[in-house]
Formats: C-alpha cells, sequence, structure tokens
C-alpha cells in the first residue's frame, strides 16, 4: 500500500501503475472550513492529483490489499455521492451500480459488517453542528439513519449526482463544494449563544481530558442545557460525544500488531482499567482492541488518529 501524507510507501512509477484505487482527503476552500472537515474522494487506479486544493491525505491500493473498513461509531455527519462503479475485493471494478447521494447520520454504535466493495465516490466530512447549515435539517434527526439526498435536498441532488459523474476528480470535488457553498448562504442565521462546533474541536482535541462539566463550564450554561443544544446540533449527547472521540483517539492503535500494551494504553486514553476499554470498544466498532491490533485494517478515521498522535 502506498501512502503519503505522513504515512509510509514510495510514490513510484511502478506503484502508479500497479495501483487499483486512490483515496484521498482534500481540503475545503475557507467559507467552508468551519463546516467541511474534508472532502473525500475514491478513483480507479492512481492518476496523480491535478487539483488547486491542498491534499490532506492519501492511500493508494495494490490489487490484493484490503481496502474495506469497518464501520465506526462518529459523533460527525458525513455526505456520501456514490457514482455509478464499484469495486470489489478479488474482482475489480464495474460499471452499472446505482448513481446516488445520501447522508449519513452521526452513529452512536455500530454492528458487525462484512462489505467487500467499495463504490467510486466524491463526499464530505462534515463537522458537528454543519448539518442544520449544509442538509438544512437538525443533525437529531440524522441520528443513526442514512438518509438519501432527495428528500433533504429536492430534485438537485439527483442532479448533482449526475454532474459529477461526467467530470473529473478534481471537477467533481468543485462542483461538490460549489453546492455546499451555496446552501451554506441559504441557511438560516444559528444561535451563536454557544459555540457548538467550537466545543466539540475542544473535546477533541484533549480527548483523554475532556468531561461535560469542563465543556457547560466553557460555555457558561448547565450541564442540560448543554445536552439539549448537543442532541439538536450534534446528534449526540455531549457524553457520548466525549465517548466517541476518546475511542477514536485509541485507533492510533489500530494495526501496530501483537504487543499492544492495553493497559497502558486504556489508563492512558481515560479509561477506569482495560477491561472498561474493550468493552467500549466492542461497542463502537464491533471488535476488541487487539482484533484491530493484529489485523490489517484502512479507515479513514485511523488515518486522522495517527495523525493527531504524531501531531501531539
Amino acid at each position: 500500500m502506498n501512502r503519503r501524507n505522513g504515512t509510509s510507501g514510495l510514490d513510484s512509477p511502478e506503484v502508479r501503475e500497479a495501483a487499483l484505487l486512490t483515496y484521498r482527503e482534500l481540503l475545503p476552500e475557507p467559507e467552508l472550513r468551519a463546516h467541511v472537515r474534508v472532502y473525500f474522494s475514491l478513483t480507479p487506479g492512481a492518476r496523480p492529483w491535478r487539483g488547486r486544493r491542498g491534499v490532506v491525505r492519501e492511500v493508494r491500493f495494490a490489487r490484493g490489499e484490503p481496502f474495506c473498513s469497518p464501520v465506526f461509531a462518529d459523533p460527525r455527519a458525513s455526505l456520501v455521492l456514490e457514482l455509478g462503479a464499484s469495486c470489489r475485493m478479488g474482482e475489480g471494478w464495474s460499471r452499472g451500480t446505482p448513481v446516488r447521494g445520501y447522508a449519513i447520520g452521526p452513529l452512536r454504535a455500530v454492528g458487525s459488517t462484512g462489505d467487500t466493495a467499495r463504490a467510486e465516490m466524491v463526499g464530505a466530512y462534515l463537522e458537528p453542528g454543519a448539518a442544520s447549515a449544509l442538509l438544512h435539517v437538525p443533525a437529531v434527526e440524522l441520528t443513526d439513519r442514512i438518509v438519501d439526498l432527495e428528500p433533504l435536498w429536492g430534485p438537485a441532488s439527483a442532479r448533482l449526482t449526475q454532474d459529477l459523474v461526467e467530470q473529473d476528480e478534481a471537477a467533481r470535488v468543485d462542483l461538490l463544494e460549489a453546492a455546499l457553498v451555496a446552501r451554506l448562504r441559504r441557511a438560516r442565521d444559528p444561535d451563536r449563544r454557544i459555540d457548538v462546533t467550537g466545543l466539540a474541536r475542544w473535546a477533541r482535541d484533549e480527548p483523554t481530558r475532556m468531561t461535560v462539566t469542563r465543556l457547560a463550564g466553557a460555555a457558561g450554561v448547565s450541564r442540560q442545557h448543554l445536552a439539549r443544544v448537543f442532541r439538536e446540533s450534534v446528534g449526540v449527547s455531549p457524553k457520548r460525544y466525549c465517548r466517541l472521540v476518546r475511542f477514536q483517539a485509541g485507533l492510533a492503535h489500530a494495526s501496530e500488531g501483537a504487543g499492544v500494551p492495553w493497559a497502558r494504553v486504556a489508563a492512558e486514553l481515560g479509561y477506569a482499567d482495560q477491561s472498561h476499554m474493550i468493552a467500549e470498544f466492542r461497542e463502537l466498532s464491533s471488535l476488541t482492541p487487539e482484533k484491530l491490533a493484529t489485523e490489517r485494517w484502512f479507515h479513514p478515521f485511523i488515518l486522522e488518529a495517527r495523525s493527531g498522535r504524531a501531531q501531539s
């Protein structure tokens, strides 16, 4: 596997030629950075990036390498547009799959998944609190749901998805961003008495020490009031949000192999003990920490967790 931006591998012509598919994360323009963490793209082959925006992460997969990931619980919503082709592990690419767009709401917990295919796609990982501005729906209405875009955006969603199919990778991201900017400019002004996005980012920056009491104190409101605001704008309670960002910080240890000192990791992450951590990982990923460490996994949240640990 060839990886750029903090991951290992050599960016050689041979690797590019052998690549079956490429996953990229790309920066949004400044107007959307309070609402979109990154755009993502999954495309056949290994064409080099030709767009104007910065590449945050890039992973190329050779034939035979695992590129399907487990589903992890996540307090952030995301937007996905699938573009009519899919790649199945062991079989390669085929066309004729549905062209569709959908929103994935915050996921509080997950069950076991065994999917072995990924669609050609473009999308956006949204910041907490961005659903109301970009999807024009309270985040709590999306919690634990996958919702087609048409009920949210109307016929414009089908036109956008079809337009994306006909464009190259860079143009797809630009078209998606233009649609999001247009929706942002039509959104009603949010209630700014509590900076939910800022609080959520603070919790993500300090996942091992964050508590609901600290968040409520910083916001100058009661825990009960903060819980109501978080459920409405983020889709999960602040307590659940803190649990999820702590779990995601622990994903930095995925695929490290046997010998991870899990008792020490549990203490560093702020769990009561190793058993507490194991129960959390099972609920939020359907996997144990040991299974995460000793098998090969690709997941964007794993890349994000490793990047965060490297920078700390």
